[in-house]
Formats: C-alpha cells, structure tokens, sequence
C-alpha cells in the first residue's frame, strides 16, 4: 500500500498531524505501563505455570481475554481484562438493536442516538466488568493462585473487583482520549497495540528456541515466508470491495436542474471482520470450562475437555492408527487437526461471517435510502428488486470472506497441531491478532493520509505526477 515511504517526512511538515501522532503515542505508551501495573494478592509463579499447562487444553477464552488485553492478563495486571468487556457490550448492544425496535430507532437518530449508544455502553461495560471481574476472583481461588486465604478471600475479591473495573474504566478514557485528539480509532489501536508489543517477546523466543538447538531452524524461514504471504492476502481482502453502480436521477433545486450522475456502492468482502472468530473461540472454551466443573477442577477439563481440546487425542490420525495399526508422517499429519475442536471451530467461525453480516447490514435498508435520494441500480426497480439484488450479491462475497477468514484463523491452529510449530512462530502466521493489526493499520494510515491530501502533501498511495512535454 505504501508506495512512498517518503511521504512519512510530510506527517512532520503539519503541526497540527504532528501533535496528533504524538499525542496517540503518548496515551499508547500509558497503556503499555498501565498493563505492567500487577493486580495484588497474586502468585505469579503459579499462575505462570498455570496458564502454560492450558495452552490448547481448554484456555481458549483466556487466550482471547489475553490477546484483546495486549497480553496483560498472563501477568494478571490491573488492565487483566483489557477492552474485552466494552467490546461485549458493543457487541450486545448491536444484537439488542435487532430485537428491540426502540433500540434501533434511537441508532438511526444521528449524532445524539450515537451519544446515547455510547453512553449506555460504557455504563453497561462498568457492570459487566465488575460481574466478570468477581467469577475471575473466583476462579483464581479455585485455583490456588492467590496469597489470600480462609478469612482473607473477601478481601481478595472486592480487590480484584475493583482494580480490573478500574482498569478497564480507565482503558475506556484513554481509548476515547486518542479518538478524540489522537489519530486514528482509539479504542482499536489499543487492542492492536497491546499485540504488537508481544511481537518482539515472541521473535527473541523463537530465535532461543533455534540458537539452543530445541528447534529446528527450518521454522524460521517457514514463519516468515507465511507472515508475508498471510499479511498480503489479508490486505488485500480487507480492502477489497464489490462495487454496485448507481445511477442518480435529474433533481430540480429550486429553479436549478441537478443533472444525474454515476456512483458506487462498495460492499466489502470482509463485513463481520474479526467478530466471527471471537465468537467461535469464546463459544468453544465452554465445554472445557463445564468439564472442568463436572470433573471437580481438573485443568483438562476431564473427557469433555479433552474431546474439545485443540491438541485432543480424539482425531483421524490416531483413529486410524488404532485401526490399522500404521504410523505416518509428511502429509498424513493433517489428520491430527481433525479433531472436534478445529472442526466446529471452522464451522461456528463460517457461521458467524454470515450472521454478523446480517444482522450489520440491511439489503432492505439501504434500498429504500437509495429509493429516497432518487437513485437506483441499472437494471433493478426501486424497492424490493434491489433489495433482493443486494442481497444476492452480499451473500456471495461473503462466501468468499467467510472461506478467506477460515482459513486464516485456521492455519496457525492446524500448523502448530499436526506439524508442531511453536506457538511463538504461529502467532506470526495468521489468526485473530495478525487480523486485527493489519486492518487497525490499514485504517490508520488512511486516515494519515487523508490529513496529508487536505493540506496538498503526497499521500502514501500517491505518486508524483511526471512532467508531461507539451508539443504538437
């Protein structure tokens, strides 16, 4: 995307570009301390091993907790829980609106319905926040990894309560600060902030693991031929779009005849973004959670979390080990990620593009807009024929997207569980985080680069014009 990386001098040419970029560094950098900023009462040498024993066993929610929180909630830190719970209530807000008729005509009420959606949401995260805040403290108690004991545990947990609720309120204002004064949408360059923060972590991990002999060095070029490959396609189906052309009708304006024009409707690939893949690992860590429960706390969740583990035994490969008694290797390793876990993991991520599309973006709805600015689709009556015409051309892009998040949500899981690459190298090649980087760069740098063209400077998707001789 970046054709001239000479551009990146003008964002130092404009003050007022100048101060925004680096009042978003400033508040980023809060949040990066704030995230080291422990909670107390905890023992982080259990905790440690704790969450290492999980790794694949049944963490699944904490490692989306983890990864949404900039990887402070291994360290159990005041911002533990991250951003997490405002985008949950976002989350059920939108759902809400679907059901609620009220809900969606407040939505549909400009500037003021939006400050009303806003302020409801911050209230609601405050709640859920203390409410998932307070099965935390719980669940550390369970688990043995706190200092608090007997007669203390009332302490411990109103701490917890009240240092996570804190944190995350307090993660809310600086995201709103950077919307706000900053450059950028606040509340997602903290998210995506807090992953690449690990980026430098997880690359010295990898090259320890090749430097000692542990792993094979063969992972290093893998990890980076794929980090390219993954990062290209995920830019261009992020930025890619279908366009729908619109034709607009001759209006008179007073006394003035309007003459009609050509335009586009872009319909992006990629609606629902990285919703579906939250959704499906968050769903998908229940069945270890309730095993764990129903086999009095045991860390794989017993044969239910087991069955449901990313590394479970329950797979093809040693299903037809077991049959035929026959050992493989190269290419007959796939088997080991067909297992239940991946499998519905695929198929609930699938399932939620399309129902998060449906439930963000109405054919019927922007038919009728259209109808009332006067404008139409070529070939389509006004009304329910484009509504329909929309429809179909939305689900058929959102096959393509769908099909196109599966497969980079998948291939660190399959990669990491048939073939062993280590999980500091998979992170690196696709899933939820590679995801959210790249888009929150994307949209960044866009809105850069709409400062720059305002002011007349070279944008980053600009060239400089060559000088053309004029001659007959």
């Amino acid at each position: 995307m970046i054709r001239s990386i000479g551009a990146l001098k003008n964002i130092w040419k404009i003050p007022d570009l100048k101060q925004k970029v680096l009042y978003t560094l400033l508040i980023l950098a809060v949040y990066r301390i704030g995230a080291h900023i422990p909670t107390p009462f905890i023992d982080r040498g259990k905790l440690t091993e704790y969450l290492g024993r999980l790794r694949g066993t049944g963490g699944g929610l904490f490692e989306v907790v983890d990864l949404f929180g900039g990887y402070a909630f291994r360290n159990m830190s005041i911002f533990a829980l991250g951003i997490m719970p405002y985008i949950s209530m976002s989350i059920i807000l939108q759902l809400m609106a679907v059901v609620f008729p009220r809900l969606q005509k407040i939505q549909q009420e400009g500037v003021l319905g939006q400050r009303k959606i806003n302020r409801w949401t911050r209230i609601g995260t405050i709640f859920l926040t203390a409410f998932q805040a307070f099965g935390l403290g719980l669940y550390l108690l369970q688990q043995d990894l706190t200092y608090m004991k007997g007669s203390y545990t009332g302490l411990f947990l109103v701490t917890t309560v009240f240092a996570m609720t804190t944190g995350t309120a307090f993660i809310m204002w600086l995201g709103e600060r950077i919307s706000d004064k900053g450059i950028g949408n606040g509340m997602s360059l903290i998210i995506a902030a807090g992953i690449m923060a690990h980026y430098p972590t997880d690359a010295a991990a990898l090259w320890a693991q090749i430097s000692t002999g542990s792993l094979a060095a063969i992972w290093a070029p893998v990890t980076i031929v794929l980090f390219v490959i993954s990062s290209m396609a995920i830019i261009l189906v992020q930025e890619g779009t279908r366009r729908i052309p619109i034709q607009q009708a001759k209006r008179v304006v007073g006394r003035r005849v309007m003459a009609g024009g050509t335009n586009y409707l872009p319909l992006k690939i990629n609606t629902a973004g990285v919703i579906p893949v939250i959704f499906a690992s968050a769903i998908l860590s229940f069945p270890s959670f309730l095993g764990s429960f129903l086999s009095g706390g045991a860390e794989r969740g017993g044969i239910l979390g087991s069955l449901f583990s990313q590394n479970s035994p329950y797979n093809l490969y040693n299903l037809f080990s077991r049959w035929f008694g026959l050992e493989h290797g190269g290419i007959f390793l796939l088997l080991k990620s067909f297992n239940l876990y991946i499998i519905f993991f695929a198929l609930l991520t699938g399932f939620f593009c399309y129902f998060y599309t449906a439930i963000v973006f109405n054919p019927d709805d922007i038919a009728n807009n259209l109808k009332k600015a006067g404008s139409f689709i070529p070939g389509k009556r006004p009304g329910k024929p484009t509504a329909e015409y929309i429809d179909y051309i939305l689900t058929r892009i959102t096959t393509a997207g769908a099909v196109f998040l599966v497969l980079i949500a998948v291939t660190p899981l399959v990669l990491e569980t048939s073939f062993g690459m280590p999980y500091n190298a998979a992170s690196f090649v696709g899933g939820t985080g590679l995801i959210i980087v790249i888009g929150v760069m994307l949209d960044t740098l866009k809105q850069i680069e709409s400062q720059l063209l305002m002011r007349h400077y070279e944008g980053f998707a600009m060239r400089k014009a060559a000088s053309v001789a004029r001659w007959r």
